[in-house]
């Protein structure tokens, strides 16, 4: 065995590494892990897998008090829905949920033992002791929903504590060997710099909601939609060929289904639920909105039109002409049609409601230029307005213009 500076103890080959550490840790009292050691840059790193039990245990988040100086501590202040959040969905999908990867960093060098060779990464073994603490870089919201948080009524329960049980499972760590307040501070600003999945793309991956599940349901069955909506982009591309981004056939969805558009996620998690949290009801709602669009591409303009284009080449460019011409080719439209199709399917009568979306198509001018939306969702400069006000009194006017009963509640 051979030392050197910064405390890897090298062994002829692997046996003789975990040899070494079993016997350490036999006379120490302490625990052996198998790992991953090497560099990034002139600093090592370690990556292995802690369970729950020794998490609780020997990790440690300094967080930052809310009003306080967040320079002397290692991380920022503890946001508990955060911690609520993460908690209850690991609670919810006991038997297949998923938390990446914690950073954790040690003050000094853990005990380790690997083989002896000229390589930048091996595998090794690490002896870690009762007294040994590792604390938090980056990732201290999913170490606290796992430990549990707080005291009383307001209390979220540790994973361990409760009777379902996690005693058998594991996060993955990555431990950085640094000592330097400031250098960890911008270990986590570094960590943090990720790019925002696109709402557009979260809601084709996030398949636990139900709501994104009739989604792909709607999509998948209607004309206009098949093959022309966008599910990767954050923004429309003014000479996209195609009709609609999947976020603003989301916010339709919602305002189908809840009269909302604009509902919280958290709110959105708990209502979809309610409302279409089994197969029957969710089966029920997508036929009515499969319905619903089917019947509106037969007989409005320009979906009419849309439909029958292919959905890419030369002719899939007059769909961005239509964009700029006709209101229901926008997020608000699309809203608006959303919010009067939620008052129409209150009627268990279902001849009338196939009736008023006919009526729908074809007795609403749907053009931007059409005086129906003038100082509602269209101002004075033709921009096109996206807030709650304008489109509750867009839906109005074309409830009015229906015949149909305005709720003054809308």
């Amino acid at each position: 065995m051979t030392g050197n500076p910064m405390g890897l103890m090298e062994h002829d080959g692997l046996d003789h590494a975990l040899a070494a550490a079993s016997a350490d840790a036999a006379a120490a009292g302490a625990r052996v892990f198998p790992c991953t050691v090497f560099q990034q840059g002139v600093r090592t790193m370690i990556s292995t897998s802690f369970p729950y039990s020794f998490l609780t245990r020997q990790v440690v988040a300094e967080s930052a008090d809310k009003g306080g100086d967040p320079a002397n501590t290692t991380n920022r202040p503890l946001m508990t829905d955060h911690v609520k959040s993460i908690n209850h969905y690991v609670r919810e999908n006991r038997g297949n949920y998923i938390l990446p990867p914690v950073t954790l960093n040690a003050r000094q060098l853990p005990a380790l033992h690997v083989p002896r060779g000229n390589f930048k990464n091996r595998l090794g073994f690490m002896v870690v002791g009762d007294s040994v603490r590792f604390y938090v870089t980056d990732g201290q919201h999913r170490i606290t929903a796992i430990k549990g948080h707080g005291t009383g009524r307001s209390a979220i329960p540790g994973l361990l504590d409760l009777e379902i049980g996690f005693e058998d499972d594991s996060l993955a760590v990555l431990i950085v060997v640094e000592d330097d307040l400031k250098r960890i501070h911008q270990d986590f600003a570094d960590a943090a710099q990720t790019k925002q999945i696109p709402a557009s793309l979260l809601a084709v991956y996030n398949t636990r909601e139900p709501i994104n599940g009739v989604l792909a349901d709607l999509v998948d069955q209607t004309r206009l939609f098949r093959g022309r909506v966008d599910a990767t982009s954050s923004k429309l591309p003014k000479a996209s060929q195609a009709v609609f981004l999947l976020n603003q056939v989301r916010q339709f969805v919602k305002e189908l289904l809840f009269n909302d558009y604009a509902l919280s996620e958290d709110s959105v998690a708990k209502q979809s639920a309610q409302l279409i949290g089994d197969k029957t009801t969710r089966d029920e709602f997508v036929t009515d909105a499969v319905t619903l669009i089917e019947i509106l591409s037969e007989h409005m303009d320009p979906w009419r039109e849309i439909c029958e284009l292919p959905t890419t080449g030369g002719p899939a460019n007059q769909v961005a002409d239509f964009r700029q011409k006709y209101i229901n080719l926008t997020a608000t439209g699309l809203v608006v049609i959303g919010r009067v199709a939620y008052e129409i399917r209150k009627s268990p009568d279902l001849d009338w409601r196939l009736e008023q979306y006919k009526r729908l198509a074809t007795e609403i001018d749907w053009r931007r230029n059409a005086s129906i939306w003038l100082n509602t969702i269209i101002s004075a400069d033709g921009k096109v307005a996206t807030q709650r006000g304008p489109v509750r009194d867009a839906a109005n006017r074309v409830m009015e213009q229906l015949g149909l009963q305005v709720d003054v509640d809308l």
